[in-house]
């Protein structure tokens, strides 16, 4: 099984000039799947936490007033959908 990127099938810097200017090293990864233990890290596994170590929470207080309810979001997405299905004149 080859680990390395094939090709590109074209030069996107010779159609695209200015994209060159946004090049940038990267790290292509080539996950596998598997059955991760607790020998192996946790990226695509579960998350191992040390059993004498608390879990970390935030503890700064948090303003309750600020924000949206579910329900006043859900129903604001109804009433855009309705207006958006209606029947418009056109030029």
């Amino acid at each position: 099984m080859s680990r390395t990127t094939p090709p590109r099938p074209v030069n996107v810097e010779a159609l695209f000039p200015k994209l060159g200017a946004l090049r940038g090293t990267t790290t292509r990864l080539h996950p596998r799947p598997g059955r991760p233990d607790a020998s192996v890290s946790s990226v695509g596994g579960p998350l191992l936490w040390p059993a004498d170590e608390p879990w970390p929470v935030c503890t700064e207080p948090h303003k309750r007033s600020s924000g949206y309810r579910i329900a006043d979001i859900r129903r604001e997405r109804r009433i855009l959908a309705d207006v958006w299905a209606r029947d418009r004149p056109t030029d």
